[in-house]
């Protein structure tokens, strides 16, 4: 929203301003919230940069804030508790998977180091055959 549309129907005191450092304004400083205390929108919140009010470069940020209802703020709780319990789980999923991809690969060495035992046992024993074989021919 626009400062000058919308500055003038709602006029605040510095005293019942809040400091928001999480949520910043277009200059980087933290934003603060302010309560409105005019005819058309008596204690409606807005947010704006701490500059807005002072001399020199102003910044641009000035927005209504939503009223909070007791509903949201109980659902952003168990958003926020379900977001950290998925994020755990998918924690979790991810160790899991990196452990079975380790197993995996230590089967597969196995498996391979026992088929290059067999490949070493048919080549003897192919060798032992022709052996064999020679040694029944040029007796006779």
């Amino acid at each position: 929203m626009d400062a000058s549309s919308s500055s003038s129907s709602s006029i605040s005191s510095k005293r019942n301003a809040e400091f928001q450092p999480e949520n910043p304004c277009y200059c980087g400083l933290p934003s603060r919230v302010r309560t409105s205390r005019t005819k058309d929108n008596p204690g409606k919140k807005f947010r704006l940069c701490p500059n807005s009010m002072n001399e020199g470069p102003k910044c641009k940020l000035w927005e209504w804030l939503e009223p909070k209802s007791p509903e949201n703020e109980v659902n952003f709780g168990k958003d926020k508790k379900e977001l950290c319990n998925l994020t755990l789980k998918v924690s979790i999923l991810e160790n899991e998977i990196s452990i079975c991809k380790m197993k995996m690969e230590q089967e597969n060495l196995v498996v391979r180091q026992e088929f290059e035992k067999l490949k070493w046992k048919l080549f003897t024993h192919k060798v032992m055959m022709i052996v064999l074989f020679l040694l029944f021919v040029f007796k006779k």
